[in-house]
């Protein structure tokens, strides 16, 4: 397995705007627990995300939300820091 997304995994907008594209193209917006934040404010680290949202910046369209936990593991782990 390669160091790097599987977009397959995930849908695309409109325009095909993917998880793995530049900044300039795409917003992803993590959603973290109470508990998560706590962890994030004291201790600098946290658990994975309960909820990651894409939106294409060209379009202003939300084309995937995902809350699986083995999409959100893999897209977190491979993605682009």
């Amino acid at each position: 397995m390669e160091n790097k997304i599987d977009i397959e995994r995930f849908k695309k907008s409109s325009i095909g705007t993917h998880v793995d594209c530049s900044e300039d193209a795409l917003d992803v917006d993590l959603k973290y627990s109470r508990t998560s934040w706590f962890f994030i404010s004291v201790l600098g680290t946290t658990r994975m995300p309960y909820q990651i949202d894409f939106t294409c910046k060209k379009t202003g369209e939300r084309f995937e939300s995902i809350t699986d936990k083995n999409l959100i593991e893999h897209y977190m782990h491979y993605r682009k820091v």
